[in-house]
Parts: structure tokens; C-alpha cells; sequence
């Protein structure tokens, strides 16, 4: 269970970087959106504020839906798990310089 609440923390952790640098519109409200369609959106919205990210997309969305799997099934491969968190960390770093600029 550990391992779930971990992901589940930094895919937050990462969702809050990417609003923070990304919601200058109030009407993009995705608080309220299940982990599947953060999954699609979140990566989606980074892109479309920094297209230069477009490479790391594909591996947001990985990160997003590794989460709402664990949240689905309660548990995920540590292995995964792991990998997620550390990418979702790498990223949440590199979406962070942005706003420093």
C-alpha cells in the first residue's frame, strides 16, 4: 500500500507543477477530472504552453496512468512504481525551472 500512496504523491506533486506553470485560464479546471483524464490532459496542456516538451509527453501520460492503475487495483509493480516516481520527480524539476525561467 506504500508503494501506491508514493505514486499517487508524485504524480500530485506533478500535476501541481504542471498547473502552476500552465493555468494562466481559469476555465481549465482539472482538479475535478479522474487520474485517466489527467492522464490525457495534463501532458496536453504542458505541450500546448511549451511546445519544446513535446518529446516528454508520451512518458507524462505513463507516469499519470501508472498512478490510476495503482489507484484501480490498490497495487502496482514496485518496479513501476519506482520508475514512475522517479520520473515523475525528473520531470516535476524540469517543469519547475520553467516558471524560474
Amino acid at each position: 500500500m506504500a508503494l501506491v500512496i508514493d505514486i499517487v504523491s508524485a504524480a500530485g506533486q506533478l500535476e501541481a507543477a504542471i498547473l502552476d506553470v500552465t493555468t494562466t485560464d481559469p476555465d481549465i479546471l482539472l482538479y475535478s477530472k479522474s487520474m485517466k483524464a489527467k492522464a490525457k490532459l495534463l501532458p496536453q496542456v504542458l505541450v500546448k504552453h511549451y511546445p519544446e516538451l513535446s518529446l516528454i509527453e508520451r512518458e507524462l501520460r505513463g507516469v499519470f496512468e501508472a498512478c490510476s492503475e495503482a489507484i484501480d487495483r490498490k497495487s502496482v509493480n514496485p518496479v513501476v512504481v519506482k520508475a514512475a516516481i522517479s520520473i515523475a520527480e525528473e520531470y516535476r524539476q524540469v517543469i519547475e525551472g520553467l516558471k524560474r525561467g
